[in-house]
């Protein structure tokens, strides 16, 4: 059976059949609400979450990402992106599924420790004695008075986009790093592509 056109994943209603696509596989299902913030004619973001089976380690992230995959022909443009966490999860079996990623010419948008760092830097320089995702969790409910991560209300961060990018940038301005070492998030690659893509009309 043969692939797909790309053109399915795109509405109707958007301005361009050639509209750049940005394919996500992600860990959790904060990270979903938050990508639907970049909503453009010239784009087409698609997130591929979690399910309700839970399997959120980063070789069944790929997974998903691998069978969607298979069921398109996509462009030269197009990008498909792994966005995990360090998390729990262990240096090797982390640098396993990159090397895999890699390989299929996926791109990585890595956050240590968790996707919650990406939002704190939306709202503040980071406070080295924050190591873990309970810290940073903590951390946004207390600047914003709440925080519900099934639930995210992408209000407070939609301003601050440029502020996140650069922080993240000042932490971590290594290309070549897989993963920030400390903590940090590559989610800036991911969003500086897809502004980019949101400017070139």
């Amino acid at each position: 059976m043969g692939k797909s056109n790309r053109t399915k994943l795109i509405d109707r209603s958007y301005n361009t059949r050639d509209a750049q696509l940005f394919i996500i596989a992600t860990e959790g299902k904060t990270e979903k609400p938050y990508f639907e913030i970049f909503q453009d004619s010239r784009i087409k973001v698609e997130v591929l979450p979690t399910g309700e089976d839970n399997k959120s380690a980063p070789e069944y992230v790929i997974e998903r990402l691998n069978e969607f995959a298979q069921q398109y022909d996509f462009g030269e443009e197009d990008t498909l992106w792994l966005v995990v966490d360090v998390d729990r999860w262990g240096a090797k079996k982390l640098s396993s599924v990159c090397r895999q990623a890699k390989q299929k010419k996926y791109r990585l948008a890595i956050s240590n420790p968790c996707f919650e760092v990406w939002l704190c830097l939306h709202l503040e320089d980071l406070d080295p004695n924050n190591t873990t995702c309970q810290a940073f969790e903590k951390r946004l409910r207390l600047i914003l008075g709440s925080y519900n991560k099934s639930n995210l209300d992408t209000t407070p961060y939609v301003e601050h986009i440029p502020d996140a990018i650069q922080r993240a940038k000042q932490l971590h301005p290594k290309a070549n790093q897989n993963w920030p070492p400390t903590p940090g998030s590559h989610i800036y690659r991911v969003v500086e592509m897809i502004l980019k893509a949101m400017r070139n009309s």
